[in-house]
């Protein structure tokens, strides 16, 4: 590799990352341009009621497909109680060159918690291609509880599309990563993890968009006291795979993904 392009591309990693840190740093601009009054803290009100953005927990990235972009996610809290909350997810997506939201989607009690509660959101920009050359995004958002004796944090995904009427939403919540188990202050417990990958295919279905597979994997051990000794037994590994398919203007789950994935 020659010396210029070598700094090519350390130029192009430096302005990667300058963009990114502008994201962060406009970040509170921008939710007060989405909710003016945030900021001075007034009482904020939609037609759904009253509610605050969660700014801490808000996130934004540079579309890299669309750098003229920028997306952007806000919980906005509707309720909190002792022990669990409501809360709406607001995605949204930005004009960089004109500063302003081309499109933005509430999605009612998406971030409800109790005890399993929220730990992470994260924009997940593969390139989902799945009608003609148009690309749609995710948004991961990750949950966990607290317990050391029955642990568990699940991932899901939400696929978005950007259209001229809007953003909607393509794909219901798909877990594409969990965890649980259980286990006894002595030795005895049993642990599943399974993951998954979600593969645009080549066929093309209802309305020109593409079927997916989601492929997925999973592990599990167990504890167990033999002569009185804990030991560590890994179960033998399975995968299985599933197709999803495009229909009633969104792509369905079929049963085994809706449900319990361990």
């Amino acid at each position: 590799m020659n010396k210029r392009l070598l700094i090519a591309l350390g130029g192009l990693l430096l302005a990667s990352l300058a963009q990114a840190d502008d994201c962060r740093q406009q970040l509170p601009t921008w939710i007060e341009t989405a909710h003016p009054g945030h900021g001075a803290g007034q009482a904020l009100e939609d037609e759904r009621g009253h509610y605050r953005v969660d700014a801490e927990r808000s996130i934004c990235k540079v579309w890299p497909a669309r750098p003229h972009l920028t997306l952007v996610a806000m919980p906005l809290i509707r309720a909190e109680h002792d022990g669990y909350g409501e809360t709406d997810l607001e995605v949204l997506v930005l004009d960089n060159h004109q500063q302003r939201f081309v499109a933005r989607l509430v999605e009612p009690d998406k971030l409800d918690w109790d005890a399993i509660f929220i730990d992470e959101m994260t924009f997940d920009t593969a390139p989902y291609r799945l009608r003609g050359d148009e690309l749609a995004f995710g948004v991961r958002i990750s949950r966990r509880n607290w317990s050391r004796m029955n642990p568990f944090s699940e991932t899901e995904l939400t696929l978005y599309e950007l259209k001229e009427k809007g953003l909607r939403s393509l794909m219901g919540a798909l877990v594409v990563e969990s965890f649980g188990g259980e286990r006894d202050d002595d030795c005895i417990a049993s642990f599943g993890e399974a993951k998954g990958v979600l593969i645009v295919t080549g066929k093309v279905g209802r309305d020109g968009y593409r079927d997916l597979i989601f492929k997925r994997s999973h592990t599990g051990r167990r504890m167990v006291a033999v002569d009185g000794e804990c030991r560590t037994l890994e179960d033998e590994p399975r995968s299985d795979q599933f197709r999803l398919e495009y229909g009633d203007e969104r792509y369905l789950l079929p049963i085994e993904l809706v449900s319990d994935p361990l």
